[in-house]
């Protein structure tokens, strides 16, 4: 990085964007053309489901096929955002706008089906809105996860949506006063917290009574499966860690005497699998969840360098430190992205610059760096979206007014990258 201002920047910067988050920024009037290597003006992109792109942001829903090079418009809504999307493996997607009060399906023949929003079950309820969107397996329906509030309590409702709108939407679950953790068509996990107007938020909910998945199968019927007890494990909080498709339910729990704990389930578990972990001493730490069920644990220190820290699910550790940049001008620490690529190895990057993982957790990894690609009064985004089918990373970039993806062909990058001599490994 090339000023103090731009380290600052980047430290107000580090949001994950999760499926879909609101616009960033201002939409240009007069937006540039996306190219096969630039998305403009866009929150985030999406792996589709049938291994396409989808690009989200401010009014504007655009798709690029599987094998295409150029992104073709959906739908837009001048003065509005979009606000939630969701692909199945057969082409078709689901969209919402944050003020329209439809929800659009976009079949796979080319037809723009326009259905109602569930209306809310409880009356008096502020902001009835949609938070999720996901199609069912079986073809014919779809979940629709709102919620809102009446006052301080707060409402959450999973709907089953028939596609050609020939049945009203119908409740599958309803709780009062819980924090959604997760939501997918294969299940919704939740912090129950012991009162009913018990303050639950992102911070802290203690204490929690207890955390529970809805397993939805093909049809979106649920069944409730208790994951955590309150009664039997002090849980103040839990989080998700996010990571590879195919990595079982893992939660980060933040549990009494500031102690933490990853707990781990799969559906037929009769309860998660509970390990504990060391609490960090510096700076706030960023997990990624493994397919096996390892979980890879980054922490930044200013002075030091990253610390990467693979939490094995037979409780090892393995802790490899990859020691500060010697380049006076390297302001940005923060880990952006992470993620593993399809043949298995792990990405990462950190600050200005892609690290490669090799397979030997204890070689050094690879550096390469990406500075380059900013624009001048640009900063990273923290939204990188790695697509698997062509080993390809968008890089997401924010300016002043709004924020683009760069695509990077990582082959082609990790060919030029250099390796990291400067690395401690240590096991426990």
């Amino acid at each position: 990085m090339r000023s103090s201002v731009r380290n600052v920047a980047v430290l107000l910067s580090m949001t994950l964007v999760a499926s879909v988050a609101h616009a960033e920024g201002v939409e240009p009037r007069n937006p540039k053309a996306n190219t096969a290597s630039r998305v403009y003006a866009a929150t985030t992109l999406l792996n589709a489901a049938d291994g396409g792109l989808i690009s989200v942001g401010f009014s504007t829903l655009a798709r690029m096929a599987p094998g295409a090079r150029k992104f073709e418009t959906l739908h837009s809504i001048k003065g509005d955002s979009l606000y939630r999307v969701a692909t199945s493996e057969r082409g078709e997607v689901l969209a919402t706008w944050e003020k329209d009060p439809s929800i659009h399906y976009f079949t796979r023949d080319g037809r723009h089906v326009v259905l109602p929003q569930p209306g809310s079950p409880r009356e008096g309820s502020n902001r009835f809105g949609v938070e999720f969107l996901g199609f069912l397996p079986n073809g014919r329906e779809a979940l629709v996860h709102m919620d809102g509030n009446d006052k301080s309590t707060q409402y959450d409702v999973t709907f089953r949506l028939t596609l050609d709108g020939s049945k009203p939407p119908e409740p599958v679950v309803q709780l009062v006063s819980a924090r959604r953790l997760d939501m997918s068509t294969q299940r919704a996990v939740y912090a129950l917290p012991k009162k009913a107007r018990q303050g639950c938020d992102h911070r802290s909910c203690a204490p929690v009574e207890e955390v529970v998945a809805f397993v939805f199968d093909e049809n979106g019927n649920a069944q409730r499966k208790t994951i955590l007890n309150g009664a039997e494990l002090s849980v103040t909080h839990a989080h998700m860690v996010w990571g590879q498709k195919d990595a079982p339910l893992i939660l980060q729990v933040e549990l009494q005497q500031n102690e933490r704990v990853l707990a781990r389930w799969r559906p037929g578990d009769a309860k998660a699998e509970v390990r504990p972990i060391t609490r960090s001493t510096h700076g706030e730490p960023r997990f990624y969840a493994l397919a096996s069920g390892d979980v890879v644990e980054t922490n930044v220190d200013y002075d030091e360098g990253l610390t990467i820290t693979r939490h094995g699910i037979d409780g090892s550790r393995h802790v490899t430190a990859v020691p500060v940049l010697a380049d006076p001008d390297n302001y940005d620490h923060h880990v952006h992205g992470i993620g593993v690529r399809k043949d298995g190895r792990l990405w990462m990057q950190w600050g200005d610059h892609l690290l490669f993982f090799g397979r030997n957790a204890d070689a050094a990894p690879r550096i390469h760096n990406i500075e380059p690609l900013l624009t001048r009064h640009a900063e990273w985004a923290g939204a990188d979206v790695y697509v698997p089918s062509q080993d390809v990373l968008w890089v997401g970039i924010d300016s002043a007014r709004s924020r683009d993806f760069v695509r990077l062909d990582l082959a082609d990058v990790d060919k030029r990258a250099k390796p990291f001599a400067q690395q401690k490994v240590a096991r426990e």
